[in-house]
């Protein structure tokens, strides 16, 4: 099978028109190029285009374009970010389709089935119709919303003056916000097709594996690779951390105040990234039940050999063998141990790890406001008398 065959970005309209460009053979660092274009023709015609106006720099009770950090948390940081994660991105989703096909989770008499549901992903990934319907939501506000852009109340605006948009507005309502919904909704795409992919991976008949050591049966790939999307979450935190900054400069808003709206964020948004994971938990659950059971029965049958050993051994009173001499404790021992492990495993196919790697990108962005709301010296003050 081709390389593309595994991949989940590699294919669709865009990736065509890339392919037919001449794009994809010219460079190895393409993503690199691509957010560097993207960047550039979304904030040098606004930087250009404020400055002219007059609305560039920071000013006090006006929002300059430079002083808009939820546009440049959008454009100059959540954008590049997602061109540049989903090469890696790609590279570790083709490792966990090309594992479901190689592994042995699927019996050779099965194989048809997985391969027919790779293939049907394979037609909607290169289908061009999704990525059209990406195309018309991303330009979809700008029709529905008159191309009224969003704006602080009370806060003059580099988008708006007079009453009227700026030509830097049109720029930002016309070509930059479009082109951000648009990588954000075909990353978004390609997290459904994965999901896809998931819930409808049970019905293929896998074959798991209780006393795999990952103890998730051997689907822990799963969850790793499932980490991947946790830029998704990381873009959206950017954002939000940026009108989170733009509310506390100019409309005096404190961090107190928002902390329903960030906890809520990341709570909620690693749920969400995390969900289509547990549509593998009910054969995980079966697996577990299953596996108890007959390794139940086994452990009855070899508790009961033991003990049978061991009166043997404690009645021998002439002491001419003991049950040292035997493999009987040490298989015993092992045995408890595979039972143990069958115990512990879980029902979902990730860890605490996967968690926290999902968790800490849609964190991270939002501790800078930390920084916003007291001084280096307050915070400092504040840690080492939690510490101390």
């Amino acid at each position: 099978m081709s390389q593309d065959s595994y991949s989940l970005m590699r294919g669709g309209l865009v990736h065509r028109l890339l392919h037919a460009s001449g794009a994809l053979h010219g460079s190895r660092r393409l993503s690199w190029w691509l957010a560097a274009l993207l960047v550039a023709v979304t904030l040098l015609p606004l930087v250009g285009l404020a400055s002219a106006q007059g609305m560039l720099l920071p000013r006090p009770h006006a929002m300059a374009l430079l002083g808009d950090y939820a546009t440049l948390a959008r454009l100059l940081l959540a954008l590049p970010l997602l061109v540049l994660a989903a090469p890696r991105a790609d590279a570790l989703l083709h490792s966990a389709l090309r594992q479901l096909s190689q592994a042995s989770l699927v019996h050779p008499r099965r194989q048809p089935r997985l391969q027919a549901l790779l293939a049907t992903i394979r037609r909607l990934r290169d289908s061009r119709w999704p990525e059209l319907a990406c195309i018309v939501l991303a330009f979809l506000p700008l029709f529905v919303q008159g191309g009224v852009v969003s704006l602080l109340s009370g806060v003059p605006d580099w988008r708006t003056e007079g009453g009227a948009t700026t030509p830097a507005g049109h720029w930002y309502a016309w070509v930059g916000m479009p082109l951000f919904r648009l990588v954000m909704l075909l990353w978004l795409w390609r997290f459904l097709l994965w999901a896809m992919l998931l819930a409808r991976l049970p019905s293929v008949g896998l074959t798991l594996h209780a006393e795999h050591p990952d103890r998730t049966g051997g689907l822990a790939f799963l969850g790793v690779a499932h980490e991947r999307f946790s830029m998704l979450g990381a873009a959206g935190a950017l954002v939000l951390s940026g009108a989170c900054l733009n509310h506390m400069t100019y409309l005096d808003a404190s961090l107190y105040s928002l902390r329903h709206l960030l906890a809520g964020y990341v709570i909620g948004v690693t749920l969400l990234l995390l969900a289509p994971l547990l549509l593998l938990s009910p054969i995980l659950i079966r697996a577990r039940r299953h596996a108890l059971y007959r390794f139940s029965a086994l452990g009855s049958r070899a508790a009961a050999a033991f003990d049978q050993r061991w009166r043997a051994a404690s009645e021998d009173t002439a002491g001419s063998e003991s049950l040292l001499d035997h493999n009987d404790a040490s298989a015993f021992a092992d045995f408890s141990a595979v039972y143990q492990g069958t115990a512990s495993m879980s029902v979902v196919p990730f860890t605490r790890w996967t968690l926290l790697g999902m968790a800490l990108p849609a964190l991270a962005p939002l501790l800078p406001l930390a920084l916003v709301a007291m001084s280096v010296d307050d915070l400092v003050a504040k840690l080492a008398g939690m510490l101390i």
